[in-house]
């Protein structure tokens, strides 16, 4: 839900919404200002949890580092803003029927800190569904693959971009775990 979020960042501002500020220590260029148009946005998760539910937002809650209550608060603020679809599922099997291209969209496939915890035939099976519907992509319906994930480094984790057509592999940067810091390298 990025586009609900505003960036504050080398004093400039990106997004509208104030409810949800985004604001890490960024090191490099300020990135493009730019504001896209989300189609549409659906999630999987194997056990969802309903933020507006009593329940699952005490749990949710329960996830935050009490020491962090700034970070506390943005949750807070997301959950109040929180309207997207998110399916009950394995995220490999439900991606196999998400990859159909539309003309005149890009589609995104966005994930942090997940694909470290699929078994490696998960993994190879992912990669092969996304890599198969990278192949099919044209200029006038791309297929863009972001993670942000562990990769042995640090700090924090990478940011990684995987573009088609043309399978464009661009290293965005390094982020801190939970967003605290991002170091930025920009785009292509």
């Amino acid at each position: 839900m990025a586009d609900r979020f505003q960036l504050h960042v080398n004093g400039t501002t990106r997004g509208a919404n104030d409810a949800v500020t985004l604001a890490p220590t960024w090191d490099r260029p300020t990135p493009p200002e730019a504001a896209p148009q989300i189609i549409a946005r659906h999630g999987v998760d194997l056990n969802p949890l309903n933020p507006h539910d009593p329940q699952d937002q005490l749990r949710l809650r329960a996830y935050l580092w009490p020491d962090q209550p700034e970070r506390m608060a943005r949750a807070f603020a997301a959950i109040d803003c929180y309207d997207a679809q998110v399916d009950r599922g394995d995220a490999i099997d439900w991606l196999a029927n998400q990859l159909d291209h539309q003309t005149g969209q890009l589609h995104l496939i966005y994930h942090t800190i997940a694909w470290q915890y699929f078994p490696a035939d998960v993994q190879n099976r992912g990669r092969t569904l996304i890599e198969a519907a990278g192949r099919k992509a044209t200029d006038d319906a791309p297929l863009a693959w972001f993670g942000m994930e562990p990769d042995g480094d640090s700090p924090g984790a990478a940011m990684t971009l995987r573009i088609w057509p043309g399978d464009i592999t661009v290293d965005i940067g390094r982020m801190d775990f939970h967003g605290r810091w991002i170091n930025w390298k920009g785009w292509i």
